[in-house]
């Protein structure tokens, strides 16, 4: 009975924890966000297994895990705005034609990647040009892009 009563303190020293956390939910970034929740993931998980010593090392390790998560997708995140900044309007006036004409080229964001390539490559073919899957003049003329 112990265990169970000790079980039922910890969770709900948990829950409150999270339930706190919700009020000041959309003033968090995303590496607090991540924080929060490993804690309190890892606090349920640790009082379940290993009583109120448990809850104390889960809450830590939770935390912990979930802040570092929350770097890596934060940094991706970084990589892609950066990606975005660097766009080429030739690219993505080309993706905009290759869409227009059925070719999935993906989103018209100017950032070249995979998709677009096989769009290219789908296209050239079709036109009978050298499949390179790169936008070389012959390429860029038959879609009436310029650059």
């Amino acid at each position: 009975m112990k265990s169970s009563n000790i079980l039922y303190q910890a969770s709900a020293i948990a829950l409150v924890s999270l339930l706190a956390g919700c009020s000041t939910w959309q003033s968090m970034d995303r590496q607090e966000k991540g924080t929060a929740v490993g804690a309190t993931g890892g606090a349920i998980v640790g009082a379940a297994v290993g009583g109120p010593i448990g809850a104390a090392v889960g809450a830590g390790v939770g935390g912990y895990a979930g802040h570092y998560e929350a770097n890596e997708v934060a940094g991706r995140t970084r990589s892609t705005a950066i990606a975005q900044e660097s766009a080429s309007p030739t690219v993505r006036s080309a993706q905009q034609a290759l869409n227009d004409r059925g070719y999935n080229a993906g989103p018209p964001d100017g950032v070249w990647g995979p998709t677009t390539e096989g769009a290219v490559r789908q296209f050239q073919q079709a036109q009978r040009l050298q499949p390179t899957g790169t936008l070389d003049k012959e390429t860029l003329s038959a879609l009436g892009v310029s650059r």
